[in-house]
């Protein structure tokens, strides 16, 4: 039986981050380290987190009532939940897997570490930042190649319509020219759902 880091469970959420009524669990660890981190305690891993799947499956069983009244489902977040991924195949595997499934992802994992969920995911929310390797590796540290051929990996499968890119405004980091790029050389690739919006900088 396989165990994680699990940062949070979040029951009851609507119109953030997926179908209907869903139950997020965000996940420690994240191989990107963005200077705009929303859960940026991803990095500092709790010793006392550490939660097997069963005992995740067993807690989340009373959120398949509202998944089943409102289309709603699992979403698995984070961190980065792709460097869980043999857990998260478990966890749905169990039973989990009744309702709408969907990961939010930088997709900065490299494909052979994740390709097995493929068939057990409704929906991929894709948080590309920028499609300019130079943008990119200013805002987050690392190169963005994985991301770009894990991008054009789903479009060969022929998911593209499964995909939900976010494309943010990073005030310091891009422009509005430069998201405008980034949605073009998307399209090119043969994606068509697109999440455009501005970071909130404090």
């Amino acid at each position: 039986m396989k165990t994680a880091n699990i940062m949070n469970v979040d029951r009851l959420r609507m119109g953030t981050d997926g179908q209907g009524i869903t139950t997020l669990i965000a996940f420690y660890k994240c191989p990107l380290n963005c200077k705009y981190c929303i859960n940026n305690k991803c990095h500092l891993i709790d010793s006392n987190s550490k939660v097997s799947t069963i005992e995740l499956y067993n807690y989340i069983q009373i959120d398949q009532l509202y998944f089943a009244a409102t289309g709603g489902g699992l979403t698995f977040g984070g961190g980065e939940p792709l460097l869980q991924a043999s857990f998260i195949q478990e966890v749905l595997e169990l039973g989990a897997k009744n309702g709408h499934t969907t990961i939010e992802t930088s997709l900065n994992v490299p494909y052979e570490e994740w390709r097995s969920l493929i068939d057990y995911v409704d929906e991929w929310i894709v948080d590309v930042k920028d499609m300019n390797p130079s943008i990119y590796k200013c805002y987050t540290s690392k190169d963005n190649a994985i991301v770009i051929d894990n991008l054009k990996k789903f479009v060969d499968l022929g998911l593209a319509e499964r995909v939900l890119i976010r494309l943010p405004f990073i005030k310091g980091f891009n422009t509005e020219t430069d998201v405008r790029s980034s949605h073009q050389k998307l399209e090119q690739i043969g994606y068509s759902r697109f999440d455009e919006f501005s970071y909130k900088v404090v």
